[in-house]
Formats: C-alpha cells, sequence, structure tokens
C-alpha cells in the first residue's frame, strides 16, 4: 500500500509539503483505490507507527523531518519516494510514481532532502 500525506480531504488533493503536520493521508492500494483519513496523531513518529499499522510499503512525501525518517530507515519497512518541492496533486504524484519517476531517498541523498535539526 502507497501512503501519501495530503493538504485537504479529496481525492485529488495537492500533497501536503510537511509529512508529520498533513491533516490528510491518502492509501493507494496496488489497483489504485484510494481511501483518505484523517491524521490525528501528533508528529511524524506516531504518523510512522499509524502508517506501520496500515501495512504501506511505499510513502510517497515532499519534506520530512530526521526523527520519522530515522524511525522508518530502522524499521526498513516503508520505502520513502520524494516527489519534489513543487506544488502537486495527488494523481499526478501517483504517474510519476508508475513512471518511476521519483527519487528514492536513503542515506546517501537524505541530507538533501530531510530536514535536520541544526546542532
Amino acid at each position: 500500500m502507497i501512503a501519501v500525506p495530503l493538504k485537504l480531504n479529496r481525492e485529488n488533493s495537492p500533497v501536503a509539503p510537511l509529512f508529520g503536520k498533513a491533516k490528510w493521508f491518502a492509501f493507494v492500494d496496488e489497483d489504485r483505490n484510494i481511501t483518505i483519513e484523517k491524521n490525528d496523531k501528533d508528529g511524524g513518529s506516531k504518523v510512522v507507527d499509524w502508517l506501520l499499522n496500515k501495512g504501506v510499503s511505499v510513502l510517497i512525501m515532499q519534506r520530512m523531518s530526521f526523527p520519522p525518517y530515522q524511525k522508518i530507515q530502522e524499521g526498513g519497512k516503508i520505502t520513502i519516494l520524494y516527489v519534489g518541492k513543487d506544488r502537486i496533486l495527488l494523481n499526478d504524484a501517483l504517474d510519476r510514481y508508475e513512471n518511476e519517476d521519483l527519487i528514492l531517498v536513503d542515506d546517501t541523498n537524505a541530507k538533501d532532502i530531510i530536514k535536520f535539526k541544526k546542532r
């Protein structure tokens, strides 16, 4: 299952710019059936737990902070794909996923995509 953070509670909403603060999430099955659920979790790491419990294997996102990224990397069960920083609608993001036109986020490029706290 694919998860995508959304700005609005509608099927072709824009992708939410920040993973942990998204009010809604689209869940997309292998037949591209979409369900939208309200995100009532407080913080990105709790959202990760929710996605894992739902059986999500792919996350399409724009921005994420380091703690949820680290939690996903440690768990190893969710592939993170970066859709880019420009405004994009859900259907366009899914088309880019199907065309393999998204960037895999891992430790080789996370410093450029993931928001690390300055120390």
